[in-house]
């Protein structure tokens, strides 16, 4: 990883500032407060984003600003990496909000944990970094701040130990066995639930044999069963067929005897249809013999003559009242005529001048329009007298023709009636032979049902009466058929029983399956939690214990190298304890690290971070970020030999870009580039 440049507005004292960095050692030089730890601090948020307790929004945002950001340029395995992390101000609170992300120009919109998680993927960083609140790897490998690093130093040994565990690694084998104990936990927890499962097995395999015996009771009863329902079959049949036989004999004579009825019937049917018809031919003789007499006395008459008699009244009748109507509507004209006349005299009496023309109307013309209208009102007269006399004639004549209409009609209704009765005649004549027929022919019936009956008779007296033995026999058939049903319903029951119960042992054999397969998981869960608490959990202590023994010893051997090149004090001996502790021996006496000098103790520090820089990257030889070193002022307290050592240990470390913090001048005469600091009206600038 090479860092390209980085730009800032409204981070800490930036306005809006671009730095590049180039490749080699780089010196960021300038008075305290000038911007240079803002810059450190802008990289790491760039990189992971704000962390509680650790990087806040109120640190980094510039002092009466809304917005800001830190987009950060970098190389990295030849792939040219832009990542934006913007910072924005709502209410009270500054919060992260959405930044992007480039990979050679292809940029890419993301939320802040989607940034971090790009990172930690870009340097290959383990993921569970993702959750914490600051990237261990990073800040013990690439950037610490120097008082953060006597600070480990310092911390209890027990601190120190896990925050050292988790940046090797080496807190995975403390996690292994942690999680295996919940897995044990879990595996005890599952082999007594399969235990309780399991737990009922000798009850279910004694409820499978008492189900086989009773299987076997009902099979046996079974057996018994259909044999007596076999014999009871036979038996049955044998009945039967006595029974049907005897219900042939029975039914033949029954048909008998109702033929015999039947013929009873027929005759009583016949003698008194022939005592009927006898009284009906003596009242149809006596009626054919009136009527004959009645017809002898009456003539009947042509009845189209009278026909056309009534017609041709009908038709005077009709034409004379047409005549009536109009004499009557002649004389109604005529009183029209007169009505006018008279108003017209009244009229003209009474009229001065004319309306029309305004003339006065003489008496000489009055006069003689009353004489006009007095012959007019003569002549009506005469007229209506005259039609008012023809219209009495014709009123006269018309009640006349209708008299003789009526008697017409009455005279056609008595032919009518005597055509009837000659009909009626005819008809009782036909009957009355009709009747005589009948009578001769039910005489001939009545003589065949008798010689029937008679035939029917003999054969019934010689077919004995079985109606007594077919009784008995048909009660013992029905008993017989109550015993085959009781076989057939004892039949049925122990199947229907026998079914259950198999299906019941099926269920069995499932769940004894099931239970042995649990006792089985048992055996599994057992070996496993004796194998996981034994053999595992001492394999993983052990790996954990050479380990860490590894790194101790690699570890130790690089403190003590740095710091003898840091610190030429033969009195002093430095090494680390069990617990990583730094133990130093002065004239072969325990000191602390308090008690060490203010170069001694930077020294110690810068020693501890570079042999942990080292171990790190031997340890974790596939991650991306081995290539920087960014350096927080690293002589503090440092002597100029100190300083000049400080020179001899960057080039054997040959890390291709190192960025170092610092006030010491010496500094700008050993490494490639140097980038100033300086503050103007409170904003930082480049000098």
């Amino acid at each position: 990883m090479r860092i390209k440049s980085i730009t800032l507005e409204n981070i800490r004292s930036y306005g809006n500032k671009k730095i590049n960095f180039p490749e080699g050692s780089t010196l960021l030089s300038g008075n305290i407060g000038s911007g240079k730890t803002s810059l450190l601090l802008a990289i790491d948020f760039v990189l992971f984003g704000l962390r509680k307790g650790n990087l806040s929004g109120n640190g980094l945002l510039r002092k009466g600003k809304d917005e800001g950001f830190v987009e950060l340029n970098f190389e990295i395995n030849e792939k040219d990496i832009i990542i934006r992390r913007n910072l924005k101000k709502s209410k009270d609170k500054i919060n992260q909000i959405s930044g992007f992300f480039s990979v050679n120009s292809k940029k890419e919109e993301l939320s802040p944990v989607e940034l971090k998680q790009r990172v930690l993927e870009l340097f290959n960083y383990p993921t569970e970094s993702l959750t914490k609140s600051k990237s261990l790897i990073f800040n013990y490998t690439i950037y610490t701040p120097q008082e953060e690093m006597k600070n480990i130093l310092l911390n209890k040994p027990e601190d120190r130990l896990n925050i050292l565990r988790r940046v090797f690694g080496i807190d995975k084998y403390k996690r292994v066995l942690e999680n295996s104990k919940i897995l044990i936990s879990k595996l005890k927890e599952r082999k007594k639930e399969f235990n309780l499962l399991s737990s009922d097995l000798e009850r279910l395999t004694n409820e499978k044999e008492l189900k086989s015996l009773r299987i076997k009771e009902i099979g046996e009863g079974l057996g018994n069963s259909k044999e007596k329902l076999i014999k009871v079959r036979l038996e049955l049949d044998n009945k039967r067929k006595n029974v049907e036989l005897l219900e042939e004999k029975t039914k033949k004579r029954d048909e008998i005897k109702r033929d015999l009825e039947l013929f009873d019937y027929k005759l009583g049917n016949f003698v008194n249809q022939r005592s009927n018809n006898k009284r009906s031919v003596e009242n149809l003789i006596s009626e054919i013999n009136e009527l004959e007499k009645e017809l002898k006395n009456n003539k009947i008459s042509d009845s189209e003559l009278f026909n056309k008699k009534i017609s041709d009244t009908e038709e005077s009748i009709g034409r004379i009242e047409l005549e009536t109507r109009e004499i009557s509507k002649k004389i109604g004209e005529f009183e029209f005529v007169i009505r006018n006349s008279n108003k017209l005299k009244e009229d003209i009496t009474g009229l001065n001048s004319c309306p029309v023309c305004k003339q006065n109307v003489s008496n000489d013309h009055k006069h003689n329009i009353e004489y006009l209208e007095n012959l007019k009102l003569k002549d009506a007269n005469e007229l209506i007298n005259e039609y008012k006399s023809e219209e009495i004639k014709n009123f006269e004549l018309i009640n006349e023709l209708k008299n003789k209409l009526n008697e017409l009609r009455k005279e056609k209704n008595k032919i009518e009636v005597i055509k009837l009765k000659k009909e009626n005649l005819e008809n009782k004549r036909a009957y009355l032979e009709n009747l005589n027929l009948e009578q001769d022919k039910m005489k001939k019936d009545i003589g065949e049902i008798n010689s029937q009956k008679i035939g029917l008779n003999q054969i019934i007296e010689k077919l004995p009466d079985v109606s007594e033995i077919y009784n008995v026999l048909k009660l013992e058939l029905n008993e017989i058929s109550e015993i085959e049903k009781r076989c057939n319903s004892d039949i049925l029951v122990n199947e229907r029983e026998m079914k259950l119960i198999n299906e019941r042992i099926l269920e069995l054999n499932l769940d004894i399956k099931k239970k042995f397969e649990f006792k089985e998981k048992i055996v599994k869960y057992s070996e496993k939690i004796s194998f996981i608490e034994g053999e595992f959990s001492s394999l993983v202590s052990l790996m954990e214990k050479q380990f860490m023994k590894k790194v101790h010893s690699d570890f130790d051997a690089l403190f003590k190298d740095w710091f003898t090149v840091l610190v030429e004090n033969e009195d002093l001996e430095i090494s680390l304890s069990y617990d990583f502790s730094p133990k130093i021996l002065q004239n072969g006496y325990d000191i602390g690290y308090d008690h060490l000098s203010g170069g001694e103790r930077t020294a110690a520090a810068l020693a501890y971070r570079l042999a942990l820089n080292q171990i790190i990257n031997t340890l974790m030889s596939d991650i991306n970020t081995k290539d920087l070193l960014i350096l927080d002022e690293p002589t503090d307290g440092f002597s100029a030999e100190q300083v000049d050592k400080l020179r001899m240990i960057l080039d054997d470390l040959a890390i291709k870009q190192v960025i170092i913090v610092s006030h010491d001048p010496k500094i700008e005469s050993f490494v490639d580039n140097v980038i100033r600091f300086e503050k103007i009206n409170g904003v930082s600038e480049i000098a």
